[in-house]
């Protein structure tokens, strides 16, 4: 092997050290700046989420003084009006609200409009009968076996024992595999009726419009604010398309049912026996205490919903419940 002459060796030496000194600079940047990408980085996602969750307090800050502007409006109407209809302010739509980067709208919903799932059952836990053969007459109407009340009433009563053939306790619900027993409890939203022996799926679907879950036993269904189709469920008689007919024209009208007792004086109602014209009578009424605000406020191109649930109490109007959700962006 031929060795180089010391002289050329020793100036090959300290090239090589530049060499690799350059090398480890050049490696000490690229990491220097792998480093402040990532630092970088980390802080815009920071800011990002500082930024989401500042506009999400802003949202439910928008969000609740709409809903104080729904109590306000239901406060003054308890003042100015004895009954409760469709014609009144607080049944119109919030008008679009224009604030910084975005908007707000809304609107009430008389939630006396609907059948209480939680009125089947009184304040001493009895069945209420009255209120059950309207359920089932209900039923009957949307071709769904009117026996499924059984197990609607089982799902609220304290016992475990059923109280008829279409009847479900937790013997039922676990013989069928489910993860879920019967509560015995007051419903706490309609949704909960889904899990309920017979009403998954269509027949839910079915019942959602018309139906609620108050906090109280004893509420009674407003027939100004009501539908056709609850309506038509007062006799067998009823058609619900002339029901609807008749609804319409009278609020095109303005005119509204003064009590109970007057709603047989319209047509097609008129056309009912006298002797079956009291039945449902201690369900129904022409005031309201339940109502919901559904509140949507629109962002930087998020849109979050507010539904909250009021009850108006003599000049006053508390919120007993909030369901908060933030939808995806919109594209």
């Amino acid at each position: 092997m031929t060795r180089l002459p010391d002289r050329i060796a020793s100036k090959q030496i300290p090239s090589q050290q530049k060499g690799v000194a350059l090398l480890t600079i050049l490696i000490m940047v690229v990491l220097a700046t792998i480093l402040a990408a990532s630092i970088l980085k980390h802080q815009q996602a920071n800011l990002d989420e500082t930024r989401m969750l500042l506009r999400q307090d802003q949202a439910l800050l928008y969000a609740q003084s709409a809903e104080y502007f729904f109590s306000e409006l239901l406060v003054q109407d308890a003042k100015d009006n004895k009954t409760d209809n469709l014609n009144e302010n607080w049944a119109k739509p919030f008008p679009v609200f224009p604030v910084e980067d975005g908007f707000v709208s809304g609107d009430l919903t008389d939630e006396n409009s609907k059948f209480n799932l939680n009125a089947l059952l009184s304040k001493d836990g009895t069945v209420n009968p009255t209120a059950r053969a309207f359920f089932e007459a209900m039923l009957q109407r949307l071709n769904l076996d009117p026996n499924l009340v059984e197990a609607v009433i089982d799902w609220q009563d304290a016992d475990d024992e059923t109280i008829g053939a279409m009847g479900a306790e937790n013997s039922y619900y676990q013989g069928v595999q489910q993860d879920y027993l019967a509560p015995n409890q007051m419903f706490t939203s309609i949704e909960q009726l889904q899990l309920v022996r017979g009403f998954a799926g269509e027949p839910y679907q079915k019942l959602k419009p018309y139906i609620t879950a108050l906090p109280q036993h004893e509420t009674k269904i407003n027939i100004n604010t009501t539908s056709a189709f609850v309506l038509s469920c007062l006799n067998e008689q009823l058609n619900p398309l002339a029901v609807a007919s008749t609804l319409q024209q009278m609020r095109e009208n303005m005119q509204t049912f003064e009590n109970f007792s007057s709603i047989w004086q319209a047509a097609p109602f008129s056309a009912v026996e006298e002797g079956q014209r009291n039945q449902f009578a201690d369900l129904f009424d022409v005031k309201s205490s339940f109502f919901t605000a559904n509140i949507t406020v629109n962002l930087s191109e998020r849109q979050r919903s507010l539904r909250s649930w009021l009850y108006r109490y003599d000049s006053t109007v508390q919120t007993y419940q909030r369901s908060w959700l933030v939808l995806p962006h919109q594209q």
